[in-house]
């Protein structure tokens, strides 16, 4: 899309601003999706709601066929709104609330069990509603995804699942059986995000089938799926990036090994997030001010990390331009801070850009996952607005900018202090 066209949504939204390239989710999408299924026809897709929750975007692929991967009861609660039904969405969580197993039973979700603990909780709760449940169970399978440690999921120190080694995986599953309101449909493992290697994802696919083969070994249990979970990574420095038909390839071929003395072929599940929607936005942000110190040049933007997180918290790294400059040569080391108070709210360090003023519009690159799913409204700064551009050139709002009411909305101030 060209620049004139940026300068029209920030013109017409205000910035800061996310937009999203509805071309670009679906071709992530199919690629994806294509790349497993033309291996393993039996593949469903399950898109990770929690790298972007926007109404729009979740149609969009549940308009392509994808389900939902959620990990709290406002996801869910996002899947049914727009009409994915139960049997189409799980729900994992380290830590669920006995209101949020209520939704997932009484809409038919499959519940993603953590724990112990939690299966016996969930086994009550299903009792009361009268209903059955499907359930998969979480697996640990002690594996290093080799990735930031913030986002790595699947290490034996995490906090997330049942663990093979020890014997309580196989327990879960053991006592399952036994419950009469729970209905054992698969396995599950997510082993971290931003993931460029497909080594790990390999590993774990050959530790998951190999349980699968246990199950069937000690408890006859014949599974209706196994879910390799998502966390595919996209190159967001130019790194090296394994691709889905590269990943596809490397993992099929084991889930197809293992089929063969497993006796019969369960459908493959795959929740992929980052890697649908994280190159398909942008986040477009407004010069305020350039600042010359001692010490080094400062572009301070009207976005911040109340907008992008990624930079403060994981050390990432995000492509930026100017938009009007890209055919400059990059002339000026500048360091490119958010609006928010604190030191750590820098989006690049030393970053080489075309000459800056006050009023040039940022483009902060590949943030289309984790960008407002991870926005909060610190510093008392309303949430922004997202614009979808669609395939046929158009653009529209998908999301209106908040305003200050929005901020004050449910807050109360006791009578005596007014």
């Amino acid at each position: 899309m060209d620049d004139r066209f940026l300068e029209e949504i920030a013109a017409d939204s205000g910035t800061p601003v996310y937009v999203y390239y509805e071309d670009r989710i679906i071709r992530n999408y199919r690629v994806f999706r294509d790349a497993f299924a033309g291996r393993y026809p039996k593949t469903k897709i399950l898109y990770a709601y929690k790298a972007n929750t926007s109404l729009a975007l979740c149609a969009l692929l549940k308009k392509e066929g994808a389900g939902a991967d959620t990990v709290s009861g406002g996801e869910i609660e996002t899947a049914l709104k727009i009409g994915l039904a139960g049997k189409d969405i799980i729900y994992s969580s380290n830590s669920k609330t006995v209101e949020e197993l209520r939704l997932a039973v009484d809409s038919g979700v499959t519940v993603n069990v953590d724990s112990l603990e939690e299966l016996e909780q969930l086994e009550l709760v299903a009792a009361k509603r009268k209903k059955t449940t499907s359930i998969s169970f979480r697996i640990n399978p002690g594996i290093d995804p080799k990735t930031h440690p913030k986002i790595a999921t699947g290490l034996k120190s995490s906090k997330f699942g049942l663990h093979i080694v020890g014997g309580s995986a196989l327990e879960a599953y053991r006592r399952a059986k036994e419950m009469k309101h729970l209905e054992i449909a698969g396995i599950h493992t997510h082993i971290g995000s931003q993931i460029t290697d497909a080594s790990p994802f390999v590993e774990a696919a050959d530790k998951l089938m190999e349980f699968a083969a246990l199950l069937k070994k000690e408890l006859e249990m014949r599974l209706d799926y196994v879910d390799l979970g998502g966390g595919l990574g996209i190159p967001y420095h130019n790194e090296k990036a394994v691709t889905p038909d590269e990943l596809a390839q490397a993992v099929v071929s084991v889930v197809t090994e293992w089929t063969k003395s497993l006796g019969y072929e369960p459908e493959l599940w795959l929740e992929p997030g980052r890697y649908i929607v994280a190159n398909a936005g942008l986040l477009l942000s407004r010069v305020q001010t350039v600042k010359t110190t001692p010490c080094k040049k400062i572009i301070n933007l009207d976005a911040g990390f109340n907008t992008l997180i990624r930079p403060a918290m994981y050390d990432a790294y995000h492509r930026i331009t100017v938009v009007g400059k890209t055919g400059e040569t990059a002339s000026e080391k500048y360091d490119v801070a958010g609006s928010v108070c604190e030191s750590g709210d820098i989006f690049a360090k030393d970053r080489e850009l075309p000459k800056t003023e006050a009023g040039d519009l940022i483009v902060i690159h590949d943030a289309g996952a984790y960008g407002y799913a991870m926005a909060s409204r610190y510093n008392s700064r309303p949430m922004p607005p997202e614009v979808l551009i669609r395939k046929n050139g158009t653009y529209e709002n998908i999301r209106e900018r908040e305003t200050m009411k929005d901020l004050y909305r449910g807050q109360k101030i006791p009578k005596d202090l007014l």
